[in-house]
Formats: structure tokens, C-alpha cells, sequence
């Protein structure tokens, strides 16, 4: 008899652990297909680190090459691609035409970026931009204190900022950001 109990209580326990691991693979599931930036190929091929707790961005006031005060607030309700670099830089450099071409591409449908120019002076981002043809805000950080705000270690370093003014992701070093990848992946911003 006892035999038999072992034999009939041995396909209950598999069973039990059956439906535990399809548990595990539904949550699982519902975590990846949830969160829409862990399902998009783009986030992965461009190196975005996701932050699964966006954070409040950080406020901050500069002055543009123009003299004009810009708050990063001021674009509350937009996505803001915020970008720290230095015109010495040779990968933000390069970065920097691709940076024009998702700006002109995306601007009037909501996307922001802001340039932050770390620890230069004003007539050397002015000459920059001139050169690189740059239509985007660059505002500059002479005494690094929004760069270091933001815990910005290497140049170039992008952080995205969501609607809600909070930051979602960011990429250290340069990208190019005219490519398909970088547009499916601002395109995935701006319809969230």
C-alpha cells in the first residue's frame, strides 16, 4: 500500500512544479512585453541603459550661446534627448551632425534636445555650432556644475527625459543617431 501512495502522489508533485514554472514564464512574459523599451531591438543595438525607476531629471538653468536662460522645466511635456559634450571631443564631433538630422526630423512632433557644452567658454560653442551648423539649444556649463550634477563622467554622455520630466534612459559615448535604429527608438518615445 505504500508503494502505492508514492506512485499516486508523484504525478500531483509534478504537476505542481509544472504550473510553477509556467508561472515563472507568464511573469516573466508580462515583465518584458509590459515595459515597451525592453521589448524594442533599438534600445539594445544603441546601448541605452533603461532605468527600470525613472528618476526626477534634475532643474537646471543655463544660458544658450545667445544669452538667453534656459530651464530644462521649460520643456515639461515634451521628450528631451539631453546632451552633455565639449567642442575638443573628437566623438561628440562626430556625433554631432547625426544629432541635427534626428532634431530636424523629430522637432515638431515633440522632441527637445539640449546641449550642454561641459566646462567651455561661450565663444568657443558659438564657433562650434557655426561650423557644425547645429539648430538645436547649446547651452553652456563653464563651471561644470550641471555636468556634475548629473554625475556626467565621460563626453559624450545622453540622458532621455520622458513627458513627465522624468529620465528614462541614458548612453555613454557617441552614437549615430541618424540611423533607423535611433529613429524607431524616438519614435518609441514620442507615441508613449
Amino acid at each position: 500500500m505504500n508503494n502505492d501512495a508514492v506512485a499516486s502522489s508523484t504525478p500531483g508533485r509534478g504537476y505542481k512544479f509544472l504550473i510553477f514554472i509556467l508561472i515563472l514564464i507568464g511573469i516573466g512574459a508580462f515583465l518584458i512585453f509590459s515595459n515597451p523599451f525592453a521589448r524594442n531591438k533599438s534600445v539594445k543595438t544603441l546601448g541605452i541603459q533603461v532605468l527600470e525607476s525613472p528618476e526626477d531629471a534634475k532643474n537646471f538653468s543655463l544660458q544658450d550661446i545667445h544669452g538667453q536662460t534656459i530651464r530644462l522645466s521649460d520643456f515639461r511635456g515634451k521628450i528631451v534627448m539631453l546632451n552633455f559634450w565639449a567642442t575638443w571631443c573628437t566623438p561628440c564631433r562626430k556625433e554631432m551632425p547625426s544629432m541635427e538630422k534626428l532634431y530636424e526630423r523629430y522637432k515638431d512632433r515633440g522632441l527637445v534636445i539640449l546641449s550642454i557644452a561641459s566646462g567651455e567658454k561661450t565663444k568657443d560653442v558659438v564657433h562650434f555650432v557655426r561650423k557644425f551648423k547645429i539648430t538645436f539649444p547649446a547651452l553652456v556649463d563653464t563651471d561644470l556644475e550641471v555636468t556634475d550634477n548629473y554625475n556626467v563622467w565621460a563626453l559624450p554622455t545622453t540622458y532621455f527625459i520622458n513627458r513627465e520630466g522624468k529620465v528614462i534612459g541614458k548612453v555613454y559615448g557617441s552614437r549615430d543617431w541618424s540611423t533607423n535604429t535611433a529613429n524607431e527608438y524616438i519614435e518609441n518615445l514620442l507615441s508613449s
